[in-house]
């Protein structure tokens, strides 16, 4: 009895819609295990180290974050170029893309880990970190830089392979990823009181598996995109337009640390360590419906770059239209779902804190109202980059980093800790028309 293979689904050929969900199903179904364990790990801290660790974990992430925003820009920039490519029929240099971008990982994690050895705890004390809360950041980030290159290099070809036409490959290994995290977590936390130390283990460790479990791929003969020595040896102009393209990437996570940053300072300035904590509640919680949004927005970007590439503009249309009303859906829901329920999802991470529990409700009841727009912003800047408009990506993720640099602070200082609370929203509701106005300027809604 032969056991028959279905055939391959033609980026060129097939319905949108099934390619749609072929491709951000996994997707965001990697995401939200990815969301899962940030969550679980959220909730470990919270419940087993207390507000510190809470508010130590909020000023020591947005500087390990880096390490994705690194491997986010090499990882889509050269995924864009790469499908591309495809599209054009050019594997050779498709190949030698995904070698160069190897090469930039391997550089990027020691220039970073390199940097983070030296300034990162200068760099706490600068966002307002002191005592035994500067002793927990610090040793949490310890750990982020020493093993930082396997987080890098998991980011850049979980990409890189969901382009290969494998992204339930990478779902399977976010999800192992995912599971070996939370069995970490209970490890190095609750087993062995390790503290933050054990969190930071844990992630890194969970990184370092998926990373090379990514990596193999393109060692193999299953792959037109196989890494040779050829291929590592950096190419000025390749690395270049990786860089340029990768750019809007790095600013969206960049983005997310001088968010997580900014909050954290404007918290200290007007309020107290316990608001830096209510604000991680708040932050993991968003960090489950952004990387959904996320989801979506790398499912998508193969398809979009693709047909780009192949000249299919009607195409690329119709999957951009699909992704914005999908990503509106999901926003809606998530709205809902916080506005009714917020004491059940704060207890998740504070449990019965008297001091805390309050604090967070306040600032979901002030924050969430934006969730739709930053959903739209994160799919509208990745589709820029599919399409090999990083001007319009970097214009739009830069821009998003000015204003809300600004505003916080302004709003903070007119309407103290609740200013703070509406700043993001605020500026996602004004970026959010920007960006429908230039695509209508640019004709890619009615053209």
């Amino acid at each position: 009895m032969t056991i028959s293979t279905p055939q391959p689904l033609s980026l060129r050929d097939d319905s949108i819609f099934r390619l749609f969900w072929r491709y951000t199903l996994p997707t965001i179904a990697a995401m939200l295990i990815t969301g899962i364990y940030v969550a679980v790990d959220g909730m470990f801290v919270g419940h087993f180290i207390g507000e510190d660790g809470l508010a130590a974990i909020m000023l020591g992430y947005p500087i390990g974050s880096i390490l994705y925003a690194l491997g986010a820009m090499i990882g889509m920039g050269a995924s864009a170029l790469v499908s591309i490519k495809m599209g054009e029929d050019n594997t050779q240099q498709a190949r030698h893309i995904v070698g160069n971008a190897l090469t930039l990982c391997i550089s990027a994690a020691i220039i970073f880990c390199s940097l983070g050895l030296i300034f990162g705890q200068d760099i706490l004390i600068w966002i307002g970190a002191k005592n035994h809360i500067l002793s927990m950041a610090t040793d949490y980030l310890f750990w982020y830089f020493i093993m930082g290159g396997f987080a890098i290099v998991s980011m850049a070809f979980s990409a890189l392979l969901r382009n290969d036409g494998q992204p339930n490959r990478v779902t399977l290994i976010m999800i192992l990823g995912g599971v070996l995290n939370i069995l970490l977590d209970w490890l190095f936390i609750v087993v062995i009181p390790w503290g933050l130390t054990g969190a930071a283990i844990a992630t890194m460790l969970s990184q370092a598996v998926t990373c090379i479990l990514c990596l193999h791929h393109f060692f193999t003969d299953k792959t037109q995109l196989r890494v040779g020595w050829d291929s590592l040896k950096i190419n000025l102009d390749t690395v270049l337009q990786i860089l340029k393209l990768g750019t809007s990437s790095l600013l969206m996570y960049m983005y997310l640390s001088v968010v997580l940053i900014l909050h954290s300072k404007a918290f200290l300035l007007v309020g107290k360590p316990i608001h830096v904590a209510a604000y991680s509640i708040v932050s993991y919680t968003e960090a489950f419906f952004y990387l959904i949004f996320e989801g979506i927005a790398l499912g998508t970007q193969p398809l979009i770059s693709f047909n780009t590439g192949a000249g299919l503009k009607d195409r690329v249309i119709k999957i951009r239209n699909l992704a914005f009303t999908i990503t509106l859906l999901i926003a809606a829901i998530g709205v809902i779902i916080l506005y009714s329920i917020p004491d059940s999802v704060v207890y998740m991470f504070a449990g019965n804190n008297p001091l805390l529990q309050p604090e967070a409700l306040k600032g979901m009841s002030l924050y969430f109202w934006g969730l739709p727009f930053e959903g739209i912003l994160l799919v509208g800047a990745t589709y820029f980059q599919a399409i090999n408009m990083p001007k319009e990506a970097s214009l739009l993720t830069g821009g998003k980093l000015l204003l809300i640099s600004i505003v916080i602070f302004v709003l903070a200082h007119s309407f103290g800790v609740t200013g703070v609370w509406l700043a993001l929203p605020f500026c996602s509701a004004l970026l959010t028309l920007w960006m429908v106005f230039r695509l209508k300027k640019l004709s890619i809604i009615n053209d």
